[in-house]
């Protein structure tokens, strides 16, 4: 079965390598999973990714990178931590940037 125009993904025109960031990204963005899953399924993903990013695309998984290695669940220990809310907004901006550098 062939994909049509009508049928294509949003991340059809992604490049390959972004698009697993972007798909996760979104499922966090849009509230489809929580802050938790999320740092579950990045952490691996970027950890195990030997991509050889351009700089600009580099520096946004970065910092999305050191949000998630900074987010805390829990209030109590959460000091200057990222809660969940702002991991949610981290991530909305780094879709945003990462769509003007990896689509086509």
């Amino acid at each position: 079965m062939a994909i049509t125009e009508t049928e294509t993904p949003w991340w059809w025109d992604w490049d390959p390598n972004v698009a697993p960031y972007a798909v996760l990204l979104q499922l966090l963005a849009r509230n489809r999973i929580s802050a938790d899953e999320f740092e579950v399924l990045f952490l691996p993903v970027y950890k195990n990714d030997s991509t050889k990013w351009p700089q600009e695309t580099y520096r946004v998984l970065d910092q999305l990178f050191y949000a998630v290695d900074d987010y805390n669940r829990d209030p109590l220990l959460r000091d200057n931590d990222v809660d969940e809310n702002e991991l949610r907004s981290r991530a909305a901006q780094s879709f945003s940037e990462l769509r003007k550098l990896a689509t086509k």
